[in-house]
């Protein structure tokens, strides 16, 4: 939470990302009156994925990060919370970046940052800048695009960076949240390996599914790393 972090979160499908981003955001939504965003590539992702999703208590997840009890309102069309200490919390596409301008957040998410218009990270920077905000990255990586290159050029001294694979991940009860059975599931179904690796070994080799030698390649950067 130290003025100006980021945190990029580089964890695999199905390991909560947006969960964490979402509760954080709303401790400091508390802990500080401003503003705070949270975007992913699209916006009709956002009222899907975010806005109107229900948790598998069958719980509106707004609902449960954002109780009722303390909100002043909300805007279903804007996808909008205005909490009773003044700080407003929204959801919306990084696609549509420059139509929340004015808005001055000083905590942004850009979930799924991968596949986001990095255009849209350019854009808010300099407001977060300004403000000393912060901002988080959950992904799972699509190749070395700018993801990638954000996560290596995180400065350790005021910023969080992490992978998590299947590996490294567990439940309440101490199980692998993707067990071993599921990812031979996923390969029976047709996933390919480097999918696979992808999405649930957050290998930055994924995005190039299908070129030629995909797995060759890794194979010979895995044996120099060793």
């Amino acid at each position: 939470y130290d003025k100006g972090a980021r945190a990029a979160l580089v964890w695999h499908r199905r390991a909560g990302k947006d969960s964490l981003a979402l509760n954080f955001t709303a401790w400091a939504a508390l802990k500080q009156t401003a503003n705070y965003w949270h975007l992913l590539p699209q916006a009709n992702q956002a009222r899907r994925a975010i806005w109107d999703a229900i948790d598998n208590d069958g719980m509106r997840i707004i609902d449960r990060t954002f109780p009722k009890e303390i909100r002043s309102n909300s805007h279903e069309a804007e996808m909008k919370i205005t909490r009773i200490n003044g700080s407003t919390w929204q959801v919306g596409g990084s696609d549509r970046y420059d139509a929340l301008v004015g808005s001055n957040p000083r905590g942004v998410v850009l979930s799924e940052y991968a596949v986001c218009d990095p255009r849209a990270w350019d854009f808010i920077r300099p407001i977060l800048l300004a403000n000393k905000g912060w901002a988080i990255f959950p992904s799972t990586p699509r190749g070395r695009n700018h993801l990638y290159h954000l996560y290596e050029h995180l400065d350790p001294n005021r910023h969080f960076g992490q992978i998590l694979t299947v590996n490294d991940t567990y439940d309440g009860n101490g199980q692998h949240l993707i067990t071993p059975d599921d990812i031979e599931e996923e390969r029976r179904s047709g996933m390919s390996e480097e999918l696979l690796a992808q999405e649930y070994f957050c290998s930055w080799q994924g995005g190039l599914e299908g070129a030629i030698y995909t797995r060759e390649l890794q194979d010979i950067q895995d044996k120099r790393l060793g």
